[in-house]
């Protein structure tokens, strides 16, 4: 199966390695210490008939954490990978730590440019700066109506810190978060009070 892995890297200098939990089947963790939430799922799920494009997303720091951490990940998935034997490459899109708009636009389109047509796609949203979830999501709602991709899993890395360190570490999966969007545009209404009746209808469903 043709999947694409998209993931943010950090720009902090220590990353934790901690082992992930899950409690929803649908989303299994490997029971070893991971940086990347990702590998944990991946180390579970992925087969050895595989394609899988890895898609590294990197906002460069002046201090050249970044580097390390493109290093962490691929030493992490390949060492999950050398039991599956999956094919696995990777691309770096790398982009300035700014919030121009030009580097938003840039980030999209070149984002865009590494789907495949009618891929599976996997994303870790754990890290990476605020804009960063908002141009994924975008690009998703694109490959999925474009490109005919199929969102699979969507995974976050839920932790709470004690001095400074990742504590209660489990894996949720945002697809629910995902498609909150194609939900309110279901919605075709000129009353406000009705539209909001509609929109909690929906969702209770």
């Amino acid at each position: 199966m043709k999947k694409i892995v998209i993931c943010g890297i950090p720009m902090k200098e220590n990353v934790d390695q901690v082992i992930y939990s899950s409690e929803d089947k649908s989303i299994p963790a490997a029971n070893r210490p991971v940086r990347y939430p990702i590998n944990a799922f991946l180390e579970e799920t992925l087969k050895p008939s595989d394609e899988v494009k890895v898609v590294l997303l990197v906002k460069k720091d002046e201090y050249g954490h970044h580097e390390k951490n493109i290093g962490f990940f691929k030493a992490e998935l390949d060492q999950a990978n050398s039991k599956i034997g999956a094919e696995v490459n990777y691309s770096i899109i790398d982009t300035d730590f700014s919030q121009n708009k030009s580097v938003h636009e840039n980030l999209m389109g070149n984002l865009v440019d590494e789907f495949n047509i009618g891929a599976h796609v996997i994303v870790d949203s754990t890290y990476g700066p605020k804009d960063l979830p908002i141009v994924i999501f975008t690009a998703l709602n694109f490959a999925e109506k474009f490109l005919d991709c199929k969102i699979d899993n969507i995974i976050y890395g839920q932790a709470s810190f004690v001095n400074g360190h990742a504590v209660d570490t489990k894996l949720c999966d945002m697809i629910p978060l995902y498609y909150l969007g194609s939900i309110t545009n279901t919605i075709h209404c000129v009353e406000p009070e009705k539209a909001k009746s509609m929109l909690k209808t929906l969702l209770s469903i």
